[in-house]
């Protein structure tokens, strides 16, 4: 099965330390109609990334994973829920599970979440102008 990945988990590092394993290779994905933001609350009162729908899409990765690694990631990230979406990988429509924050605030975005987003995004080739969009949230975040 497939995990799409938009946020934090797209940095190799982070993946792999959560994902208990080595992560090796992953394939661009696109999440049509969805925006994203970094509106899920912190501990620190900052905003982590999160996607919501309606906008001009959303571009990650997506991991193969197994079920075991999902219950995993349920229990790690207990500010987020799993759903459905279903991704553009390889220019063909795919379903994939992907996790959407419970709660929603108006909160300045995490630096250091959005810079790891960005080394991410960067390091699977996403799209330059994706990538400028998302270097934006750096001049409203945390300082």
């Amino acid at each position: 099965m497939l995990l799409f990945v938009y946020g934090t988990l797209m940095d190799i590092e982070k993946a792999s330390k959560i994902l208990k394993r080595r992560v090796k290779t992953a394939k661009k994905a696109f999440l049509p109609n969805y925006r994203i933001a970094f509106n899920v609350p912190s501990l620190y009162g900052t905003g982590n990334p999160n996607i919501e729908e309606g906008g001009d899409g959303v571009w990650g990765v997506v991991y193969e994973v197994d079920e075991k690694t999902l219950e995993l990631l349920d229990k790690v990230s207990p500010r987020y829920e799993r759903i459905e979406v279903e991704v553009i990988v390889d220019g063909k429509p795919v379903k994939a599970w992907t996790y959407v924050g419970k709660t929603k605030a108006e909160v300045k975005p995490d630096k250091s979440c959005v810079e790891r987003v960005i080394r991410g995004a960067r390091t699977h080739g996403l799209p330059e102008d994706y990538v400028k969009m998302l270097e934006g949230f750096l001049n409203e975040g945390d300082g």
